[in-house]
């Protein structure tokens, strides 16, 4: 299967910078110089792109990918936004980190834990390769959307895509990073925007419910809008991501909230943060 090679919606737009802020003030707060990120990349769109702002924060990165297209694609953007030497991207088709005990400041997934064939090994992993922090994200099942998302995949006779649900059970997470010598410091919800997470159109998901309204639902410019291939991304420029904040800056509003149990019905995705406990 070819490597996805643009960003599209909406959706993924918000997602993107949601992700990246979330990421910078991380790294303004922990100031790590070593991060590891993989063996996948849950972010629907371009792959590989999640911890540029931990690069362009000073942070070395090593980055695991499991296709060799989207290891190229995604080498082409670092090295286009001038971080190649801030970055070591690695084709890892078997889904292991495969690498030095306790290397790095960081190590974290996003939205990948659901799709590892033994979730409970790749959490060991992580937290073997990290000698301070691990950060691991999953969808959110108490989104409001999330029971709507499950059924239109049933009614629309489309096999669930998005991972081992059992996976995205954020205390069975921490249970699991505690018995791996790893203290819970924090737990985030990102990309939380008013919209559920139902990961299709809106007019799509409507249309598999009620048939009858297919003929008058036009196809959305939201996708033509907000498109980005690797030649235009917006999030890591300055100027351009003022530019798209300006524009979609108002769906932040829950984002920026300080009322968790608000929150979390509207995140998409759930996040722990656990610092290692004899770290030093």
């Amino acid at each position: 299967m070819p490597a996805v090679d643009r960003d599209t919606g909406l959706g993924t737009s918000y997602e993107r910078l949601a992700v990246a802020m979330m990421l910078e003030r991380f790294a303004d707060r922990y100031q790590v110089r070593s991060v590891l990120e993989g063996p996948n990349d849950g972010i629907t769109g371009i792959r590989g792109l999640n911890s540029i702002p931990l690069a362009q924060a000073g942070a070395s990165v090593e980055l695991l990918l499991a296709d060799h297209e989207e290891v190229t694609l995604a080498e082409k953007i670092w090295n286009d936004l001038e971080l190649t030497d801030h970055v070591k991207i690695r084709h890892a088709p078997d889904g292991r980190l495969a690498v030095v005990p306790e290397s790095y400041d960081l190590v974290w997934s996003f939205n990948a834990i659901p799709q590892a064939r033994e979730p409970e090994r790749l959490i060991a992993e992580m937290c073997a390769a990290s000698k301070r922090f691990v950060m691991i994200f999953v969808s959110n099942t108490l989104n409001y959307g999330f029971p709507i998302h499950r059924l239109h995949h049933v009614v629309a006779g489309e096999p669930w895509s998005h991972g081992e649900i059992g996976a995205m059970n954020t205390r069975m997470i921490a249970a699991h990073l505690g018995e791996q010598g790893f203290r819970v410091i924090d737990r985030l919800l990102v990309d939380t925007p008013w919209w559920p997470d139902i990961d299709s159109p809106i007019e799509e998901v409507a249309a598999t419910f009620l048939p009858f309204l297919k003929r008058f639902l036009s196809a959305s410019k939201r996708l033509e809008h907000y498109t980005w291939t690797s030649e235009n991304l917006p999030y890591f420029h300055p100027e351009r991501r003022a530019l798209l904040l300006r524009e979609i800056g108002k769906h932040f509003a829950i984002e920026h909230a300080r009322l968790f149990p608000l929150r979390v019905l509207f995140a998409h995705h759930r996040g722990i943060i656990a610092e290692r406990k004899d770290a030093s």
